[in-house]
Formats: structure tokens, C-alpha cells, sequence
């Protein structure tokens, strides 16, 4: 047993508290697991019955009703034979535990390799995304789930016009007239994105339980193949039309080394977007079959909604100057707005509408 701490601002002591409500023998290691958000710090942990993931959230912050709804889906997806890291039930048989740290939870651990931008992953992270959809289709849920969408959401409105301040406290030598400028562009475009999709009627769509975070780093591979489906924090009831639209942006978004975001392309990897949308096609659920003109519009949204929430906090945007990541948004979404029409009939070719 390692006798330091074994994540930042997480004690030995606590770590040996929250395990002792678990029956997984003894333990042999104890190391940190970097990425994920800093608020919920994991571990992975080796003992004697195998390895696993101890997360830890924090108990004033922490919705108990979105624990249990995103262990029900995980129960649920799993079910259906989505490889997904199940919550280990404790001593007293529930799937996590209030503690005078935190609030802890205990996964089994998934081994494989990351996203490696190829078309066949891409493939197949659309497909595994579908039969999530399918199989969450069967989930039912009493509870009221506190989760929005990035559809329509006034937050990002609110996001945006006090990002220039955000910006301007993490780095007070940068032109404030510019900022605002680009905060108003993307606030116009976000709402025009909105107003757009609900025109294709998205109110009148069926919610269903949906993952909300599909993302590469969200996905294991062997090869090309899914081995592991990971982080359902953001699980909760909307269209799936949106989950799909988000799938379709992050894994067709193109980046580069991070001192130099300016020259980052902001068009998509069309092989990637065509070959997720395929995967999705191949196993369809009624999520994106019968909605495909709604999509660029909602990728528009989901860009602009993932860095303006984040940076009008912070300034930053996970380790990016926020300036540079606003131009870059700013960018691909006007791009995204500029070729809607020619992304709609290619779609629907590519998936044979």
C-alpha cells in the first residue's frame, strides 16, 4: 500500500475510508488517473479482485437523483451489451457512498487504447452511439433529472456577453473591443442556430435518455473496435438528434499543437463526420435518419455552448487562452452556418434517406 497521497488534494486516509465500504479484497496500488474534471478526482485502484476506478465528487455540489439516474442508464446500456465501466455495489448494496470527504462511487476498469482519428473508429463510434440510443430507449425514469441541453438555452446567451470580462481578468493586456465583437457575432449565430432548428420542429421530438458527452476521449479502442464507453455524468432526457449532432462535431473537429490555435483549421474532417454518421446509420435508432437538416444547425450550438459556459468562468478554456478559442469558435461555426445546406444533402446521400 502506498503510503503518500495518491491524487492531489485526495488523503491516503480517505481513500482507505471510502474503499472499506467495497469487498474487493486487498488492495496492492493505489496511482492517480490524470484527465476528467478536477472537481472529481479518480483513482485506479489494483487489488486482489481485480481493477478499479474510485471517483470521488463533492458532497455540497453533488445531485444524489443524477448519481442514481446515471447508474441506472449505465445498468441499462450494459444490459444491452455496451461495454461500459458498471458502478460496483457496496457492502450495503448501493452503488455509492456518502462520506465526510465526499461522495463516492467504485467502477470496474476498462483497459484500451484512445481515438487515433481514423474512419473505421469513427465508424464505429457512431454505431456504438446508436445502439446506446436503442437500448436507453427501453429506460424509464421516474425521478426529475436536473440537466439542459445546449439547444435553445439562455445560459449561453448569459455565457457570452460576460465572456469578454472572464477573458479580460485572466488577461488584462487583451483588447477588450474585439472580444466583444466576437462574443456578439457568436451570441447572433447561436441564436439563429436555435431559431432554425426549432423551424425543423425539434419541440415536437421525443426525449429519450441520451449519453450528452459523446466525445473520442469518452471512447476505448482495440483497433478499431469499442471496448469501452466511459462518463455518463451528462446523461439525461432530450432528442437524440442532439446527442448525435454532438457525436458528430467532436469527432470530426481537427486541432494542433496548443501554442498555435490560431492556425487550427476550423472546417471538419469530412472522412470522420461521413464515417460517424454512417456508423450511426448502421444501427439507427430513429435518432438521425428522419432529422438530418437539423444537424449543422445543433453542431453550431454544441460548438459555441462548450467553450462559452467554461471560458465565462474561467477565462480559459482548459489549458487555451480564451481569446484564442473564442476566435476559433467563432470561425468554426461560421463555417458550420456556411456549408449547412451542402452537410444536410450529403447526409442524407450518405445514409440514404
Amino acid at each position: 500500500m502506498p503510503s503518500e497521497a495518491p491524487a492531489g488534494g485526495v488523503s491516503l486516509e480517505e481513500v482507505n475510508d471510502a474503499l472499506g465500504q467495497w469487498e474487493i479484497g486487498s488492495v496492492r496500488e493505489i496511482a492517480p488517473l490524470t484527465g476528467g474534471s478536477r472537481a472529481n478526482p479518480k483513482m485506479r485502484i489494483h487489488s486482489e479482485r481485480g481493477a478499479f476506478v474510485l471517483k470521488r465528487r463533492p458532497v455540497q455540489q453533488t445531485d444524489l437523483e443524477r448519481i442514481r439516474f446515471a447508474h441506472h442508464a449505465l445498468g441499462t446500456v450494459a444490459a444491452a451489451g455496451l461495454p461500459v465501466a458498471l458502478p460496483q455495489p457496496a457492502r450495503d448494496r448501493s452503488t455509492f457512498q456518502v462520506r465526510p470527504h465526499g461522495i463516492y462511487e467504485l467502477f470496474n476498469f476498462l483497459g484500451g487504447e484512445r481515438w487515433k482519428r481514423s474512419e473505421l473508429q469513427a465508424y464505429e463510434a457512431g454505431r456504438a452511439l446508436s445502439r446506446l440510443h436503442r437500448a436507453a430507449l427501453e429506460m424509464q425514469w421516474h425521478g426529475h433529472v436536473k440537466a439542459s441541453c445546449y439547444h435553445g438555452n439562455l445560459v449561453v446567451v448569459e455565457a457570452l456577453r460576460r465572456v469578454p470580462e472572464a477573458i479580460l481578468a485572466a488577461q488584462p493586456e487583451t483588447p477588450q473591443q474585439p472580444l466583444i465583437d466576437q462574443c456578439q457575432k457568436l451570441s447572433s449565430l447561436y441564436q439563429v442556430a436555435s431559431e432554425k432548428v426549432d423551424e425543423l420542429e425539434y419541440q415536437a421530438l421525443d426525449s429519450q435518455v441520451v449519453h450528452g458527452d459523446w466525445h473520442p476521449g469518452n471512447i476505448l479502442f482495440a483497433g478499431d473496435e469499442v471496448t469501452g464507453v466511459l462518463d455518463f455524468d451528462s446523461a439525461r432526457l432530450e432528442p437524440a438528434i442532439a446527442d448525435v449532432a454532438n457525436g458528430l462535431l467532436q469527432h470530426s473537429v481537427r486541432a494542433g499543437p496548443r501554442r498555435a490555435v490560431a492556425q487550427w483549421p476550423h472546417e471538419i474532417d469530412e472522412a470522420l463526420f461521413f464515417g460517424f454518421a454512417r456508423g450511426i446509420a448502421s444501427a439507427d435508432s430513429g435518432s438521425l435518419l428522419k432529422f438530418v437538416k437539423m444537424v449543422p444547425w445543433l453542431m453550431i450550438e454544441a460548438c459555441i455552448a462548450e467553450a462559452a459556459i467554461p471560458i465565462a468562468k474561467t477565462g480559459i478554456f482548459a489549458t487555451i487562452p480564451g481569446d484564442q478559442m473564442l476566435s476559433l469558435i467563432l470561425r468554426r461555426a461560421s463555417w458550420i452556418q456556411g456549408q449547412a445546406a451542402m452537410l444536410s444533402k450529403r447526409l442524407a446521400l450518405e445514409i440514404k434517406v
